[in-house]
Parts: C-alpha cells; structure tokens; sequence
C-alpha cells in the first residue's frame, strides 16, 4: 500500500463514522445554520426611540422622519402585544 492511501484511508474512517453528527442533515451544524437563519429574518423589535437608537439605526439626513416612523412602529408594536 502506498503511503498517500494510508492518510485518505483514515480520513475516509473519520468523516465517515465520527462526524454525521455534526455535519449530517439535522446535525449540528445543520441546526446551528437554521437557528443564524431564523434569528436574521424576524422583524426588528424597538425597545426606545431614543437618541442613541435612532443614530444607530437612521441615517443623519433623516433622522426627523424617522424618529416619527419609529414612534409610529413602536406604538404599533405595542398595539399587537
């Protein structure tokens, strides 16, 4: 057996037998995936419409229409609550 088989055939044995855990469908990194993709598409919650939030979130030209839209949005939001 030539030396390059001995390093394929024990990766092979590796993937194959210690790590569907992880990389397999419903694995963990599988689920750590869905739950980075759940997380990035629900809707912004607002907490404040304060200074800080508003320069975080709004840009400098805008910030009169959308302090107001923020206001707007957070008295929706409680609304649904």
């Amino acid at each position: 057996m030539r030396r390059g088989y001995i390093p394929l055939l024990l990766w092979v044995l590796v993937g194959g037998t210690a790590c569907p855990h992880a990389f397999g469908k419903g694995g963990t990194i599988d689920r750590a995936v869905l739950k980075d993709m759940m997380e990035s598409t629900e809707p912004l919650k607002l907490t404040d419409c304060g200074q800080a939030t508003l320069q975080a979130i709004c840009l400098p030209e805008k910030l009169v229409e959308c302090e107001r839209r923020c206001w707007e949005a957070l008295a929706a939001q409680e609304d649904d609550e």
